[in-house]
């Protein structure tokens, strides 16, 4: 690795609290939530009625996931046209449902006794919003979909990293796009994972997880590139750590160990100690199970320093977005370093006294954002931590 240093240029959010980047921060700052009734999906057997849905449908030939993927990616250009090389771009994306929908909808048409259209799900793989995202860009560089199911988008990222720190890209995108489905939904609450209210993680009393959708897309660039073509720079991305439980095929690890590693590898390969980080974009799912371990393997990773960090959960602004959500929480850090503000944490009235740490309640918090570090930790153990630093001109 050459040690190219790393900064994102672009940021594009599609949420279910707005349909835009600005949108989205102002709503998350102000204390709003993207949760509601759930419209999306016809499910009257489920105990959950509430999920964090995006006012967007699907367009012709377009998956929702697809086309929240493509309206994030123009805000994330604005007037910016890649140029150069078309082989040094790449496209790197976390993937959970695609176009699971697409073939919910022909497996219905089946039951009930009519043909249904099969080349509509069998040209939507895994794959499907990469592709269509690689083809806008005209990026001819390597591609990846990561389906590390809730680590997916954020494992996206430290990959799309390490291409650019390698010396090997010029430009790459990263994020990921998640739309609710029936499979997603239903599995979920089988395992009992879901609130039936809106979610409140850290709380004593926390019950679950809400589900939800949207799309984040981000662009990465070397730092030199972004300074000659006079770009916004708003962060730059020192590095990841990633790690496995070896645990429980949907439980975390009860303290952390796996979790904590992931933060302590992040931290060593960002060159960066725990007494500098400010911020933690959290997991933080409100399950029974994961918000302590959290707390707990954040506690293992920073040891003392971990009672100076800010932490929040973007969960309980717009539901589990699945494989997008670990992009959900590098968005929230990116704007906080911007901006010096971190995202509130809503619902947090009684926190859990496993959870002891500054987890920003019910309202934002301005303060001195200079590093911060973004998790993601799936089923099976998966753990993802990004470490970012603010942009301050050298």
């Amino acid at each position: 690795m050459t040690g190219t240093r790393v900064v994102v240029t672009g940021l594009g959010i599609v949420s279910s609290l707005a349909l835009d980047r600005e949108g989205t921060w102002s709503a998350m700052l102000a204390g709003k939530d993207g949760l509601g009734p759930l419209t999306r999906l016809d499910l009257p057997a489920e105990p959950a009625q509430i999920a964090g849905q995006v006012p967007m449908d699907p367009a012709r030939h377009q998956t929702l996931c697809e086309r929240m993927a493509l309206k994030a990616l123009e805000e994330a250009l604005g007037a910016f046209r890649p140029g150069g090389d078309p082989a040094r771009i790449g496209v790197f994306q976390g993937a959970g449902t695609s176009g699971l929908p697409i073939t919910e909808a022909y497996l219905e048409e089946r039951l009930a006794g009519r043909r249904g259209r099969a080349a509509e799900p069998a040209h939507q793989g895994p794959c499907a919003v990469t592709d269509a995202l690689a083809r806008r860009l005209g990026a001819s560089g390597p591609r990846g979909t990561v389906m590390n199911a809730c680590s997916s988008s954020l494992l996206a990222l430290g990959q799309a990293w390490e291409r650019i720190a390698a010396g090997e890209l010029d430009l790459a995108l990263a994020g990921g796009a998640e739309s609710l489905c029936r499979t997603t939904y239903a599995g979920f609450s089988c395992l009992k994972a879901v609130d039936v209210h809106k979610c409140r993680p850290f709380s004593h009393d926390r019950a679950g997880l809400n589900l939800g959708e949207g799309a984040v897309q981000i662009l990465l660039e070397p730092l030199d590139r972004a300074k000659a073509r006079g770009a916004v720079i708003l962060a730059e991305v020192l590095g990841y750590g990633a790690s496995m439980d070896a645990h429980h095929p949907t439980a975390p690890h009860p303290e952390g160990e796996g979790a904590a590693r992931a933060m302590a590898m992040a931290l060593r390969v960002g060159g960066l100690d725990a007494s500098a980080v400010d911020l933690i974009s959290a997991h933080g799912t409100a399950t029974p199970a994961n918000d302590g371990a959290e707390c707990r393997a954040i506690r293992r990773a920073l040891g003392q320093a971990a009672h100076g960090v800010s932490v929040t959960s973007t969960k309980s602004q717009f539901g589990h977005t699945l494989g997008a959500a670990g992009a959900f929480g590098a968005a929230a850090a990116i704007l906080a370093l911007r901006d010096q503000v971190v995202s509130p944490t809503l619902r947090l009235e009684a926190p859990d006294p496993a959870c002891d740490l500054d987890c920003t309640p019910r309202e934002a918090k301005a303060r001195r954002v200079c590093a911060a570090l973004v998790n993601a930790f799936a089923f099976g153990g998966n753990n993802v931590c990004l470490v970012l630093r603010r942009w301050e001109g050298k």
